[in-house]
């Protein structure tokens, strides 16, 4: 007789890119917000990534991953931060970034059987996520944070995506 294995259930926090675009990341990836957070100009950097952050004495990229995703920086002031940490080596020692919110997160339940197919639009989610899940009948990426904080983003952008 085989029997049924359960579903495994995780967490996740849902984040709001933007007012139409949704991200998530695992529960312990999501450290801290930031409200109107004081943001250093980058001017040379990508359109998705012209500022940075001072959050416990480190210097952050604040990324926009929704201008990156949409090619277009948001002229709008960030109004929200969330602090993210992965680990591009797993060896090594975490990288830290700040992501641009367009709200403050919710937290998820996820399951196996919630799991889908990656959006098709915008463009590029392939990329950023490394997985998908439906949440209000929606799919959500799951970001792939230690490929975005190993610099993922700008060999995306410079091959293409």
């Amino acid at each position: 007789m085989v029997e049924a294995v359960p579903d495994r259930q995780s967490s996740a926090w849902r984040l709001a890119l933007d007012q139409h675009t949704f991200a998530a990341v695992g529960e312990r990836e999501l450290l801290h917000l930031l409200e109107m957070p004081a943001l250093l100009a980058v001017p040379m950097g990508p359109h998705y990534c012209r500022q940075a952050l001072i959050w416990n004495d480190r210097l952050l990229p604040a990324l926009d991953l929704a201008a990156w995703l949409h090619h277009a920086p948001e002229p709008e002031p960030w109004l929200l931060a969330g602090i993210v940490a992965g680990r591009p080596d797993p060896d090594g020692e975490p990288e830290f970034a700040a992501l641009r919110l367009a709200a403050i997160p919710t937290r998820q339940s996820v399951t196996d059987a919630l799991a889908c197919a990656l959006p098709m639009h915008p463009a590029g989610w392939r990329s950023l996520a490394w997985a998908c899940f439906r949440c209000a009948g929606q799919p959500t990426p799951i970001l792939d944070l230690a490929h975005i904080l190993s610099g993922g983003l700008l060999a995306a952008q410079s091959s293409g995506r």
